[in-house]
């Protein structure tokens, strides 16, 4: 395979698109976040994280369905884009995940008084994010690429049962966490946590302002998967060319498949303290700073991992071409 064929046109075509989308989205996502909004009357500025931590969850429980879907699809028709597509929904919605903990966190110390406390919403979604965490280790553990793919399906369809019970939990359990749409006992609970309720402008101006968000988060989750399906294929490709590469200076022939060695993504759970627990100010931009922070962490990710195999399927293609030259 050539780098020729290797590239796909349309897939980079539709990354350039849904970068720029998301970046614009995300721009006005963070304009209306803190000029268009109201502000809440209970907690002040600090309420505006809830649309960074609603958007980003809503987003992160989506891209865990479509893994699911694509799951479901892998064992109807073994096709290998839906394995791609479910692993990268799974690494990108781990972000997502994170971003939400992280901003919940930042939400809750102003509003519980407490960073983390063990509720049923909050245990739930920390054992939703080992769940999918552990997804990696199994693709890391399996070595036959078939098998492989057979087994991370069936786990992305069992894993989705966390997100299920993630989202029932203070509808089943009594919880401290806020019910964001329910009656108006669960609307009374929420409004001492930054969910008052407004009537009129008001509160169309929040409800637009979170779908903007989620709209946001949307394009955003769209672009990394796009990019993480590109990177993938990198992946495969320099695993070929290394089997290839390791046959040659083993000296014997190349027989199966390349392998392609699974990736694991581990993001650490960043929570600075802050003092002065009335200025809730700083929670606000501690909760934007550390959120944002994930996301351009991840784009960095991408974009050195992506480089370096680049580079590495440069080395390993001129190796395996020198090989083809007549020796005299």
């Amino acid at each position: 395979m050539s780098t020729l064929t290797l590239s796909n046109p349309r897939l980079d075509r539709a990354i350039r698109v849904m970068n720029v989308l998301a970046v614009i989205g995300m721009v006005i996502a963070i304009g209306a976040n803190f000029f268009f909004a109201p502000t809440e009357n209970t907690m002040g500025n600090v309420q505006r994280l809830f649309y960074f931590h609603v958007g980003a969850a809503w987003v992160g429980a989506v891209v865990f369905g479509v893994a699911l879907v694509c799951g479901l699809l892998y064992l109807r028709r073994a096709n290998r884009l839906y394995d791609v597509l479910s692993m990268a929904s799974i690494e990108v919605g781990l972000v997502f995940l994170t971003m939400t903990i992280v901003g919940g966190s930042f939400w809750g110390k102003p509003a519980w008084n407490t960073w983390w406390i063990w509720s049923p919403r909050l245990t739930l979604i920390t054992v939703a994010w080992l769940v999918y965490a552990a997804y990696f280790m199994l693709r890391g553990a399996i070595e036959d690429p078939h098998k492989r793919a057979r087994y991370a399906a069936i786990y992305a369809i069992i894993s989705f049962a966390t997100i299920i019970l993630t989202y029932l939990s203070i509808r089943i359990f009594r919880d401290i966490h806020p019910v964001v749409v329910g009656g108006t006992t669960e609307a009374a609970a929420g409004a001492s946590q930054g969910l008052q309720e407004f009537s009129g402008l008001d509160s169309a101006k929040m409800g637009i302002t979170l779908l903007i968000n989620v709209i946001a988060f949307s394009l955003l989750g769209t672009a990394w998967i796009l990019i993480r399906i590109r990177l993938q294929n990198l992946i495969d490709y320099a695993d070929t060319l290394k089997a290839r590469a390791s046959a040659y200076l083993s000296g014997r022939p190349l027989s199966g498949p390349a392998m392609i060695n699974g990736l694991v993504l581990t993001l650490p759970l960043f929570q600075p303290q802050i003092e002065n627990p009335n200025s809730f100010n700083q929670y606000l931009i501690g909760g934007y700073t550390i959120m944002s922070g994930l996301c351009l962490f991840y784009m960095l990710y991408l974009y050195v991992r992506q480089r370096n195999l680049q580079k590495d399927i440069a080395l390993l293609a001129q190796l395996l071409q020198e090989d083809k030259r007549p020796r005299r």
